[in-house]
């Protein structure tokens, strides 16, 4: 919501213009606040439930290059048979953490967003309530003010004084708004951080939870490769060595034993 300060697109009287104006400046420092407080928690919102949906994308990309290894024919080999098997059994584990790590945070961050976001209808709706009261009181002093430079005859003064009654009330019932408005606005904006605070803590102990896990299962995989690379080292090593004995087995200047 674009708010726009009534006095700026209002010439009120002077009394009316006087009355508000230091209420009207607190009020809008207090209108700045929660409307960047509202916008931060909109964005905030937006980008976690982009996060979660870049990690779902994540494991379908992860899951296509393992279909395409297995069903490809560097798979079919014995040196990559076994690597692209463990390999599978990690990306079904990494998809298992992601699956959890993206539910954790629904429960934890984007629900409790969503629900403060579920305020600030109300919020917006309250502060045009306001803005509205304020133009009534501002149109019912202005009426004050023009049957008073009126000729006092008892018609104009019957007139005047339910415009007294009329003002007396609009007056009443914006003074109560903005009250309640300047007393509100700083207890939801300044509550913000005791509410964002234990939603931020479990965000960042569910995300080192995610890449902990993570971390160890890649370097099992790589431990894994790593062993299997050193015997196969030593299996070619070992081929070398018969084929060189059969080298020398086959020169004429020696005999089998």
């Amino acid at each position: 919501m674009s708010w726009i300060n009534p006095f700026n697109k209002l010439i009120a009287p002077n009394k009316a213009r006087q009355t508000g104006k230091q209420a009207d400046n607190d009020f809008e420092k207090e209108c700045a606040r929660f409307y960047q407080f509202e916008s931060a928690t909109k964005k905030v919102y937006k980008g976690m439930k982009r996060y979660g949906e870049a990690m779902l994308a994540l494991n379908k990309a992860e899951q296509r290059i393992f279909q395409d290894l297995a069903s490809g024919p560097l798979a079919q080999t014995d040196l990559l048979q076994e690597p692209v098997d463990e390999f599978s059994k990690v990306t079904a584990k990494l998809d298992e953490l992601r699956q959890e790590l993206v539910s954790r945070n629904q429960k934890t961050f984007l629900d409790p967003m969503k629900r403060l976001r579920s305020v600030f209808p109300s919020v917006n709706d309250a502060i045009r309530a306001r803005e509205q009261s304020f133009m009534e009181y501002a149109k019912h002093q202005a009426k004050v003010e023009k049957l008073a430079e009126k000729e006092r005859t008892p018609q104009n003064l019957a007139k005047l004084e339910q415009a007294e009654k009329d003002l007396a009330k609009a007056k009443a019932d914006y003074e109560r708004q903005n009250a309640v408005m300047l007393e509100d606005l700083p207890m939801l904006t300044n509550g913000r951080v005791d509410y964002f605070e234990p939603c931020f803590e479990a965000l960042i102990l569910s995300e080192a939870s995610y890449y902990s896990q993570s971390a160890q299962a890649l370097t099992n995989l790589t431990n894994l490769l790593s062993r299997s690379s050193e015997q196969l080292k030593i299996e070619e090593q070992q081929a070398q060595l018969e084929r060189k004995l059969a080298d020398l087995k086959a020169l004429s200047i020696t005999e089998d034993v």
